[in-house]
């Protein structure tokens, strides 16, 4: 039986967070070099597509998901395939205004101790969501997904496996394995239908530390970057979507 298209459903660029070492091209260039079949480029709030763009990942065997981290409410969610912009998916009303069945939507990181994960707001509002992340973040002692695993197992949503990178040494530590076709409409139902699998290890202490430091420090200089212009920019899709 075929092992599955490898998969990474939630990656950051330089495209929309300056701090980031790699933009959207390089990051297909190594996926590909990696073996990854598909990708999403899910900035915040930030749309990083276009029709070039997947050709250019198609020219390196690779099918480019749509997708895009909104926040929703102050709590992030995952969005793929949408017809409408990231600033109408700001509430969860014009989330179950605007879904379709074509849209795949993901809880990511849900119980992480941060105010921007789901927690009590994914079982409030669990029946717009299609699957359930597995972040690449923990630790063999320390690990926030075994919430999200039973809570997968107990309303029968599958996982997903993914490296949310925003630095090299986060992208390939945590991924996803589907049995589908090479096109996104196959990839986005083989995922609702649970024909995915995670395969994933822990980090190091360490090396948690180190990814959070970095985060931290990076995400900083940027809103330091952000207090001192002139003008704060106003709202922008990154490329432009389909």
């Amino acid at each position: 039986m075929n092992a599955g298209l490898r998969a990474d459903l939630h990656i950051h660029t330089r495209e929309a967070e300056p701090f980031i070492p790699y933009d959207a091209r390089e990051m297909i260039i190594r996926a590909a070099r990696e073996g990854y079949r598909v990708l999403s480029i899910t900035n915040h709030d930030t749309l990083t597509f276009s029709a070039e763009l997947a050709a250019f990942a198609r020219d390196h065997g690779i099918v480019l998901i749509q997708g895009v981290e909104v926040t929703v409410e102050g709590r992030h969610v995952l969005v793929y395939n949408a017809d409408v912009s990231p600033d109408k998916i700001t509430t969860f009303a014009g989330l179950r205004r605007y879904r379709t069945p074509e849209w795949l939507v993901v809880a990511p990181h849900p119980f992480f101790p941060a105010s921007y994960c789901l927690r009590e707001k994914l079982w409030h509002e669990i029946e717009l969501f299609d699957a359930i992340e597995f972040s690449h973040f923990y630790t063999g002692r320390l690990d926030f997904n075994r919430a999200a695993v039973k809570l997968a197992r107990a309303v029968g949503l599958p996982l997903i496996g993914t490296s949310d990178s925003h630095f090299d040494e986060q992208f390939g530590t945590t991924f996803s394995l589907v049995q589908s076709e090479a096109s996104v409409e196959s990839v986005l139902a083989s995922i609702k239908a649970g024909r995915v699998s995670v395969v994933s290890r822990p980090l190091t202490l360490a090396r948690c530390a180190s990814i959070f430091v970095r985060h931290m420090l990076g995400a900083s200089r940027e809103r330091a970057r952000t207090w001192l212009r002139p003008t704060p920019p106003s709202p922008q899709t990154i490329l432009t979507p389909r």
